[in-house]
């Protein structure tokens, strides 16, 4: 299966793609948000300023929330996708791929326990925290995350790096890596975690799960839920106002 299958089946209407960087999901027409207006010296797709856990749009704004790639370089994925919640309307459909550990240089590593992720949502894991550093930078199988390293070299520049994290969370700027670890049962399992730990106030209901997604990349998976609202917040949705926020913070031109 490719994207062109699936976005047909439940991707319309005004939605947003969060980090697509330079290669977004073909077939929808969103608005591009990213926490960069430049990564890795290139630009990104990013119209507005927008991370995972702090979305530019009003609550109950959004028909769809698609990503691909991004939850694992999400600190505090359980935040993240209370703040998905939060922008969709009632119906409204979060759209993820997400790479399996099994299946990218994160195999060496060990699969991040839901209970974890739930911990790091009471704590309030922050985009500068530390402790994943190690287990990521040690973790990894440094022959596929770094092809060009002579074997004679790795120590050193597993080394190197670390200290790099380490001193940017010293500072308290944010660290791109992949913080935790994603199998597609293990997703299930955290969002159902999250609807009987009232995360979110209601329900994501899952829809479908896709291993080896898309056919073209088959190094992840794809799960897509359904945002379920409560009678209650139903009602104030049909009055919410759509889309961005006033405080939108715009990178570049936007039609």
């Amino acid at each position: 299966m490719e994207h062109s299958e699936m976005v047909r089946r439940y991707l319309s209407g005004y939605g947003v793609e969060i980090g697509a960087f330079k290669t977004p999901i073909p077939g929808i027409k969103p608005v591009h948000v990213d926490r960069f207006a430049e990564y890795a010296n290139e630009p990104t797709l990013a119209e507005y300023y927008g991370d995972a856990c702090n979305l530019p749009f009003f609550a109950s704004s959004l028909r769809y929330v698609a990503s691909s790639h991004v939850l694992e370089h999400v600190a505090n994925p359980l935040a993240a996708l209370s703040e998905w919640f939060r922008v969709l309307r009632h119906g409204g459909i979060i759209y993820m791929v997400i790479p399996d550990r099994c299946r990218t240089f994160d195999h060496t590593r060990p699969l991040t326990s839901p209970g974890h992720l739930l911990a790091d949502y009471r704590q309030g894991t922050s985009q500068s925290d530390a402790t994943h550093i190690d287990d990521f930078v040690y973790g990894v199988d440094w022959r596929l995350f770094s092809p060009s390293t002579p074997p004679s070299s790795e120590q050193a520049a597993r080394d190197e790096l670390a200290s790099i994290y380490h001193a940017s969370a010293v500072a308290g700027r944010e660290i791109n890596l992949h913080y935790h670890t994603f199998e597609s049962s293990s997703t299930v399992e955290l969002i159902e975690i999250g609807n009987r730990e009232a995360i979110w106030p209601g329900k994501m209901e899952i829809l479908q799960v896709a291993e080896c997604f898309p056919d073209s990349n088959p190094i992840g998976f794809l799960i897509v839920a359904r945002v379920l609202k409560p009678w209650r917040d139903r009602g104030k949705a049909l009055f919410a106002k759509r889309g961005l926020l006033p405080s939108a913070r715009k990178l570049r031109g936007v039609a």
